[in-house]
């Protein structure tokens, strides 16, 4: 639905985005993830023209937008990571302020307030100040005042950074029920764990694209072998250790009281490490990040 062809961008001498191409795809959780400063706020903040790209084109269903950003933001929902409530205001009075935004007419508004209200599990605190409502509360409500004008394409940027566990589970639960409508759905995230949610994921690093494709094919095709190690000794002494090793060196990590070992050529040595247990296991998009990332 949306294609960036070499896009880039840069902020003084830093190079925020460079010759990006990606493709999302309609009706899908497209997920853009990578560490802070990789560019992931950059990309959809051209997407929305609030940030100026500096070369490269950008693509609505298969047509070239040009300068008139009116073609995407007439269908697309944008949240960014700082979503500017009125702390003063109700759930309900948020809501209200953003449908005239909007231009939201009333009959369709206190339908679609209702909706909203009912599948965010917000209608109980209506009348709440959103200043007292808590983080995942306020990111649902901020989510909620977006879909008002019933946006085809939802742009969220960090959405859950700073949100509890379980308010991240039901920010997902909410996601999935606008993917079962068709919504074509857009997040950026650094939390890889909840990546595992989405259809399709690119992984940014320093601006640049080292990773993109379904998360379902990411899975199937890994390069590597994966193995979960118990270490016998100390964890920390062992992967020091092991570090000093050159067919070892930057092939593990710690995850837990786990050592995550990747055979990344035809050799195994496993046999090198000492181990209560040492066990295959299939990659998370956590591991095909790190291999890619190093690379």
């Amino acid at each position: 639905m949306i294609r960036l062809e070499k896009i880039s961008k840069s902020f003084g001498g830093i190079r925020a985005l460079d010759e990006v191409s990606l493709e999302l795809p309609a009706g899908k959780v497209s997920i853009i993830t990578g560490a802070d400063g990789a560019g992931k706020s950059t990309i959809f903040k051209m997407i929305v023209g609030l940030v100026k790209k500096d070369s490269g084109e950008i693509f609505l269903k298969g047509e070239e937008i040009g300068k008139n950003y009116s073609k995407i933001t007439s269908i697309a929902g944008y949240m960014p990571e700082r979503f500017s409530l009125y702390m003063d205001l109700s759930v309900e009075e948020n809501m209200n302020f953003f449908a005239d935004i909007y231009h939201v007419s009333t009959a369709k508004r206190e339908e679609r307030k209702t909706k909203l209200l009912e599948k965010t599990g917000m209608s109980q605190f209506k009348k709440r100040r959103a200043g007292a409502l808590s983080g995942g509360m306020k990111q649902k409500l901020a989510l909620s005042t977006i879909l008002l004008a019933a946006p085809e394409i939802i742009i969220l940027d960090e959405p859950t950074t700073g949100v509890d566990p379980l308010s991240r589970i039901e920010f997902f639960a909410i996601i999935e029920e606008l993917k079962a409508e068709g919504k074509t759905i857009v997040i950026s995230t650094p939390y890889l764990d909840e990546a595992e949610q989405g259809d399709y994921i690119v992984f940014l690093k320093n601006g640049r694209i080292i990773r993109k494709d379904t998360i379902a094919n990411l899975k199937r095709n890994f390069p590597a072998k994966l193995y979960r190690v118990l270490p016998r000794d100390n964890i920390f002494d062992e992967l020091q250790r092991l570090n000093t090793i050159p067919e070892l060196r930057n092939t593990l990590y710690i995850r837990g009281k786990y050592l995550k070992y990747l055979q990344t050529g035809d050799e195994d040595y496993t046999h090198l490490i000492r181990a209560r247990r040492i066990e295959e296991e299939q990659p998370r998009l956590e591991d095909i990040y790190l291999y890619y990332e190093r690379v």
